[in-house]
């Protein structure tokens, strides 16, 4: 059986095997995907974006969209991946898992993905609906509305970039990372390293990997810019290192490679 993935502009749809059935989520169609049995559907879709100003349509899209793709596939389908968030668990201190109630601070985005996690966690009809709630990841697909959209422009495009407090600790992984977890994942899962990263220093490795003076290109703005709405400092209770800095920092390193390169053969 194939593998289909809903949502081909995601960040994450671009990590998958090249083998895998790509679809849009806009008018998605049903008649034509429920000719074929599928293996396993990654419902990589979702709204995000943090500047927008109806609120509604992140249950539009989080919810009510992804129950009814669920809903009209689940005869043909084998097993189904739902992407949720580690900001479920935003409101603490020190390392979560999947053990600890669902604690954060309440947003229309974060309202809509907790709807749908519970739901689906509570209903055990969804027993085949796989929940994953991955750290901060980024890629070179990240919109510049984000803090590493912009950084990753920054270097690729030597631009100059205003940004916020960037002096804290994060768990953060690379969208390779949490596919190859969801390829390889029978339950629900949170999607961490286990470790933090302290995220000045990430950056500022990243400018220096590209032998740019991060003071050139960087002017940090904390009062007009809060790309993070940084509270708690979180991390997956692991107590193994499962995505060492070297690896998250080499996957990033080849992400921005292949821009540069794609945007001199243009």
């Amino acid at each position: 059986m194939e593998n289909l993935i809903i949502g081909n502009t995601s960040q994450l749809s671009y990590y998958f095997p090249e083998d895998y059935t790509r679809v849009s989520s806009h008018n998605i169609n049903f008649e034509e995907l429920t000719k074929k049995n599928w293996d396993r559907v990654f419902l990589c879709f979702g709204e995000s974006r943090k500047y927008i100003n109806d609120t509604k349509i992140y249950d539009e899209i989080n919810f009510y969209l992804t129950l009814e793709v669920i809903e009209k596939l689940k005869d043909c389908v084998k097993s189904f991946v739902l992407y949720s968030t580690c900001e479920l668990w935003n409101q603490y201190d020190g390392a979560i898992d999947l053990s600890m109630p669902f604690n954060f601070y309440p947003s229309p985005y974060l309202h809509s993905k907790y709807k749908i996690s519970k739901y689906i966690m509570e209903n055990d009809e969804y027993f085949n609906v796989f929940v994953m709630f991955p750290f901060n990841f980024n890629s070179t697909y990240r919109s510049t509305n984000f803090l590493f959209g912009k950084v990753f422009d920054s270097i690729i495009n030597k631009k100059t970039i205003e940004i916020g407090d960037t002096y804290f600790y994060r768990d953060i992984v690379h969208p390779k990372f949490v596919v190859d977890q969801s390829i390889n994942s029978h339950g629900h899962r949170v999607n961490g390293s286990g470790r933090t990263v302290f995220v000045n220093d990430f950056i500022r490795d990243l400018y220096s990997h590209y032998e740019l003076k991060y003071e050139d290109f960087v002017i940090e703005n904390p009062h007009k810019f809060n790309e993070y709405e940084i509270r708690k400092e979180y991390y997956f209770k692991s107590q193994k290192n499962l995505y060492p800095y070297s690896k998250l920092f080499n996957d990033t390193i080849l992400d921005i490679d292949g821009k540069i390169k794609l945007n001199q053969s243009i």
